[in-house]
This record gives structure tokens, sequence and C-alpha cells, in this order.
């Protein structure tokens, strides 16, 4: 018969309320932390589960933070261009007024004070940091200023042509800004052209006048023929052959019936010898064609040729231009026709710098789009992925409450019997 010392049951005894205890515990974790697997070794195939579910929703968590970064800077990027927009509608529609009216000089340099005040704002919103401090137009180069004025009076563009991206899904990386030199710097001037007449030996040139008449119309001219490798191709031939005035009634003898006028003859060539275009028009009238027009003299009675140079496209940012335009006001000494192509350079460059931000806004809408595209995709999948995690490890709270009841009751027990086991001695038996 196998003899149970006294120190076999105090151990027994301490091992049942040891094991009681742990159950305890592990039952008051799971209800502590909501889980069913609270160690890897619970369910190890479910724990990986879990620790993937989790690692997913900490990349979605990144990636919401990441889109919350890029909307803020598209917002901050939305009202800089919505502000440059009513900045230049305001810059354009005073230069319209000058070129359609007749203004003093006193006039015209309080449309000057008025366009100065306008381009230190543009500057200003060309150079907008966002709230961390970053200039939101330089580029890749954030801490860079991106206008400078340099001192002869000019602004350079001291940033560079790349986009800041902000990765907010595993497969987009959202342009989160537009580079100043896109938006402002890169911006068409007006295109434009010069005439020079031909001259025979000891033939005095004639005043001549030439404008670019209707934009529109030019600019397509310039589209379809200027060429960027062949100067020869730029170069045009425009040949007047003059008419006879009218003679009138009774001007050659009495009873004479009057004679019409025979209108002037122009035609233009290209450097391939072909004649692009033709038309009559009567002595005193201005020469239209392809957004061109041509003043000669009244009365001219002698052919006359010219050579019309499309002049190479340029690019400049709206605040040179408007520099520019704001000199040729306040010079007092500058005449009409001189003016009128100032005014007409800055027009069409604030014109094309507002097609330059419609464009950038356009881009940006689509951006803010995409956005809460990507934010509503990322939520669902988190909530899906949390409702996977619910299924694999989530903890049956009523179940495990009356686990940890009887558990309770179990230590309870386990330390009474504990207790007076504690207290057993071989006097207690004799």
């Amino acid at each position: 018969m196998m003899r149970v010392t006294n120190s076999s049951i105090y151990d027994q005894s301490l091992r049942d309320l040891t094991t009681s205890n742990d159950r305890y515990m592990e039952t008051h974790r799971k209800l502590a932390e909501s889980t069913d697997i609270v160690t890897a070794s619970d369910d190890p195939v479910g724990a990986g589960q879990v620790m993937r579910y989790e690692a997913v929703n900490l990349v979605l968590d990144q990636y919401a933070e990441n889109a919350t970064r890029a909307r803020n800077s598209l917002d901050y990027e939305e009202v800089v261009l919505d502000g440059m927009t009513q900045l230049l509608e305001r810059a354009k529609t005073l230069l319209i007024q000058v070129e359609n009216g007749s203004y003093s000089y006193g006039e015209r340099q309080s449309v000057s004070d008025e366009l100065e005040m306008l381009k230190l704002s543009a500057a200003d919103l060309m150079n907008t940091t966002d709230s961390d401090g970053k200039f939101i137009f330089s580029g890749s180069d954030a801490r860079r200023t991106a206008f400078v004025l340099r001192p002869d009076g000019q602004y350079e563009f001291q940033g560079d042509e790349d986009r800041k991206k902000i990765q907010v899904s595993d497969n987009v990386a959202m342009a989160a800004s537009d580079s100043g030199k896109t938006v402002f710097e890169d911006v068409w001037t007006r295109y434009n052209y010069t005439f020079k007449q031909i001259l025979a030996l000891g033939e005095t040139p004639l005043n001549i006048r030439t404008e670019v008449h209707h934009q529109e119309d030019f600019d397509t001219f310039m589209e379809d023929n200027y060429s960027a490798v062949d100067p020869t191709k730029n170069e045009f031939v425009l040949s007047i052959v003059p008419g006879k005035p009218a003679i009138p009634e009774n001007e050659i003898m009495i009873g004479s019936p009057e004679i019409p006028a025979e209108p002037y003859i122009y035609s233009l060539t290209n450097s391939e010898g072909e004649v692009i275009k033709t038309g009559e028009y009567l002595d005193g009238d201005p020469i239209n064609f392809l957004g061109m027009q041509v003043e000669i003299p009244i009365g001219t009675s002698e052919p006359v040729t010219g050579v019309i140079s499309l002049n190479k496209p340029e690019r400049g940012n709206i605040l040179n231009q408007m520099t520019k335009v704001i000199d040729a006001l306040r010079n007092e000494e500058l005449g009409y026709y001189e003016l009128e192509s100032e005014l007409r350079d800055a027009t069409v460059s604030i014109r094309n710098t507002q097609t330059s931000i419609d464009d950038a806004r356009t881009e940006l809408g689509a951006n803010l789009n995409t956005l809460e595209r990507i934010a509503s995709y990322s939520l669902a999948k988190q909530i899906s992925n949390t409702l996977a995690q619910d299924d694999i490890a989530s903890v049956d709270v009523a179940k495990e409450a009356s686990n940890l009841a009887q558990q309770d009751a179990a230590i309870a027990a386990s330390q009474k019997l504990f207790n007076k086991l504690s207290r057993l001695s071989l006097f207690d038996t004799l």
C-alpha cells in the first residue's frame, strides 16, 4: 500500500490552486482584451491570420494619413489658384479698358499702380507656403522659394519641374502639388511676326504698319506653319500690285462716265514658292489675311514686296509680363501703336496663364475625387478586415464570463482546501 505523505498532499493542493489561478487569469485576459487568441499558442493558424489582417490595417492607416496630407496640400493649392484666377481677371479687365478707351497719361498711371499691386499679390500667391512652411509651387524641393525677384526687376523661378508625390494606396502615388514652372513659368507669350520691305537699289522705304489683327486666326496659322527645325519655312513673301484709283464722271472729258477704281491685289507665297493666300483690297484699306494686318500708304502706285517672318514662340511667367506692361503704361513717350502692342502682349499672357491655371485646377479636382474614392475603398477594406479578425479571434463574452465565475469558485475552493492542508500535522492523527 502506497503511503501518502503530508508533503505530497501539500504539493498536489498547491498545483491545483496554481492551475485554477492560471485558468482564471487566462479567461480574464480574454475578456479584458476582447479576443479569444491571447497568445499565438492559443491558435497558431488563427493568430497568423489575425496578424496579417492587423498588418494590412496598419498599412491602410498610413495610407489614410498620407491621403489627409495630400488632400490638405491640394486644398491649399485650390485656394491659391482661385485667388490667382480672380486677380488675373481683374488685371485683364484693366488692360482691355485701357486698350479700348482714350486714357490720359494720368489715368494710365492709375491703372499701372493698380496693376503693380495686383502683380505683388500674384507673387505672394505664387510663393504660398503650406501649414508646414513649405512652398507649394517649388516642385520637389519645397524649402526653396519658388519665384525670386532679381536685382533687374525680373522674377526667376528657382524650383524644379518635379511634383511632390504621396503614396495613398498600394498602386497610387498622388501628385500633391504642381510645379510653378508648369503652371506659371512655361506659359506661351503672344505669337507675333515681323515685316521687312524688300527695296530696290535707291528705293525709299514706305511707312508700312503691321500688326496681329485677329490673334486666334494668327495663332492657328503659326501652329500650322512654324518650324523649329527649318527657319526658312518661317518666311513668307508678301507681294502687292497696286490698282488704279477711280476716275470721276466728266474727269476725262465732258460726258465721260465714271471709271471705278481697280482694286489692289496681294498674294502671300511660302518658302517653296506656293501661293497660300491671295486677295483684293481698295486703296486706303488695310490688308487683312490669316490674322495679320498690313497697312501701306494711301496712293501707293508702285508694287510693294516684303518678307513676313514668324517670330520664335517664347514662354514667360506672368509676373514679368505684367512688369513689362506696367513699364509701358508709365512711359509717357510711348506711341499709341507701341502701347497697344504691349497691352495685347500682356492680355494674351494673362489669358494663357488662366488657361494653364484651369488645366491645373481640372487635374486638381480629379485628384481630390480620386482621394475620396480611395478613402471610401480603404475604409470598407478596414471594416472587412476587422470583421474577419472578429470572426477568427472574437471572444464569447457570456461563455467566458460564466467560465470566469466557475474558475473563481474553483480558486476559492482550492484556497480553502490548501489552507486546511497547510495546517495538517502528525499530531492531528495521534
